[in-house]
C-alpha cells in the first residue's frame, strides 16, 4: 500500500507530532510505502523523518487557501507518486490536498480535523464541497465530530473520531514515587504546561491567575513551567512582570523531548480557549500528572473517566486559580493515585493502538 501524508508545515506543534510518532512505526510494521508532502517549510520533524527513511516532499509553497499554483503542483506530485491512500491534516492540507488527489482519482481520499473549525458561513460551504470528494473525515474527538457535522461541514456517516498518539517511553518520575514526607517544603511545587504561545492557548489568564494563587500560599515555593515558543513569548514575559511574578515562572522555550521536564512537575494544566483534543495533556497523563484542563472542546475527553483532573472554565481566572490551589493542598499521595489512574487511561493513546486504528481507515473503500 502506498500512503501519502499531506501537512501545512513540518516543524514542530501537535499535527507535526503526530506524524514524528506515528509514521515510522507504520511504515515497519505493515511495510507501507509511506511519503509526506508539506505545503509549506519543513523543519524539526520534517529532518527526524527524512533521517528515519521517509520520503518527504516539502513544496516551499504558501498553504493560505486557495493557492492555485500550490494545486497544481500537488496534482502533478500526487499523479508521479500514484497512492492508494492520501491522508490529509489540518485546513490548508485539506483544501489543497483532497482536491488535487480528487483530480488524480485517488482511490481513498481522507481529510482530518485536527481542531474545532471557526469558519465563517462562505468557508462552511466551501468544505462541505470539498468534503464531498473525501471518502472518510477524521476527527480527534468527539467535540470536533460533534462540531462540523452540526455546522453542516460533513455527513455524520462520513466521520470517524480517532485520538493522536502519543510516543513516550515512561520512566519512573519523582511524582510517581511514594514519599514518607507527605509535605516536603524542600523543593518547589512546579505547575507546568506545554503548548505554543499563541492566544488561543490562554496564557495570559494562566499567568494571571498565577499570581493570585501566590498572594493566597506563602508556606511552599510554586513555580511555573512554560515549555513551548511563538509569538506571545515577549508580551507574556512582559505580562510576567507586571504581576511580579518574575522569579516563579520559568520559561523553557521549545524543547525537543519534553518528558524530562514533565517528569520534574507535580500538575500539569492546559487552560485554552478552544482545544479540539490534546497530544500535550496524553504525554503529560503518560507521565503520571494529575491535570487542569479546559472544558471547551475536546480536551476532557483524554481524561476519560480516570478522575484524573479538574476541568475549568478558561474564561473565569478564579476557576483556574481555584483548581491549583485544590491540587496543590492535596496530600502527595492523592495527586501520585491521580497520576496512577492518568498513566491507566492514556495507554488508550498508544502508537500501536492509533495505528490499528489507522489501518482500518485506510483500507480501499469502493
Amino acid at each position: 500500500m502506498k500512503i501519502v501524508r499531506i501537512v501545512s508545515e513540518l516543524d514542530f506543534g501537535g499535527v507535526e507530532q503526530v506524524l514524528a510518532n506515528s509514521i515510522p512505526q507504520l511504515a515497519d510494521q505493515v511495510g507501507a510505502e509511506v511519503s509526506v508532502i508539506v505545503l509549506g517549510k519543513g523543519g524539526r520533524v520534517s529532518q527526524k523523518l527524512i533521517s528515519r527513511g521517509v520520503s518527504v516532499h516539502i513544496l516551499n509553497q504558501n498553504p493560505r487557501i486557495p493557492n492555485f499554483v500550490l494545486l497544481h503542483k500537488l496534482y502533478k506530485l500526487i499523479k508521479n507518486l500514484n497512492p492508494d491512500v492520501i491522508h490529509c491534516q489540518g485546513s490548508e492540507a485539506n483544501f489543497h490536498g483532497i482536491l488535487a488527489a480528487s483530480w488524480v482519482n485517488v482511490p481513498n481520499i481522507i481529510g482530518e480535523e485536527i481542531g474545532i473549525p471557526n469558519h465563517h458561513s462562505y468557508w462552511k460551504l466551501i468544505f462541505k464541497l470539498v468534503y464531498t470528494k473525501a471518502t472518510t473525515i477524521i476527527a480527534i474527538s468527539e467535540a470536533v465530530k460533534a462540531n462540523i457535522v452540526a455546522i453542516g461541514e460533513v455527513e455524520e456517516r462520513k466521520v470517524e473520531v480517532l485520538y493522536n498518539p502519543v510516543g513516550l517511553n515512561v520512566t519512573p518520575s519523582n511524582h510517581q514515587e511514594e514519599s514518607d514526607n507527605e509535605n516536603d517544603q524542600s523543593k518547589p511545587f512546579i505547575f507546568i504546561t506545554t503548548c505554543r504561545l499563541v492566544p488561543i492557548k490562554n496564557l495570559d489568564k494562566l499567568l494571571i491567575a498565577f499570581s493570585e494563587l501566590l498572594e493566597k500560599s506563602t508556606q511552599q515555593k510554586i513555580e511555573l513551567w512554560i515549555v513551548g515558543d511563538g509569538p506571545l513569548k515577549e508580551e507574556l514575559q512582559a505580562l510576567a512582570k507586571e504581576l511580579k511574578i518574575v522569579e516563579n515562572v520559568n520559561w523553557l522555550g521549545f524543547q525537543e523531548e519534553v518528558q524530562p521536564f514533565l517528569n520534574q512537575a507535580e500538575v500539569f494544566i492546559l487552560p485554552s480557549l478552544r482545544e479540539g483534543s490534546s497530544v500535550s495533556l496524553a504525554e503529560a497523563m503518560t507521565c503520571g500528572l494529575p491535570s487542569i484542563v479546559t472544558q471547551v472542546g475536546g480536551a476532557g475527553e483524554i481524561l476519560g473517566n480516570s478522575n484524573s483532573g479538574i476541568l475549568i472554565d478558561p474564561l473565569d481566572t478564579h476557576s483556574i486559580k481555584s483548581a491549583m490551589l485544590q491540587l496543590l493542598n492535596l496530600p502527595k499521595s492523592e495527586r501520585q493515585t491521580m497520576g496512577k489512574r492518568a498513566m491507566k487511561e492514556a495507554k488508550r493513546f498508544s502508537v500501536d493502538n492509533y495505528i490499528k486504528s489507522l489501518l482500518k481507515i485506510y483500507e480501499i473503500k469502493v
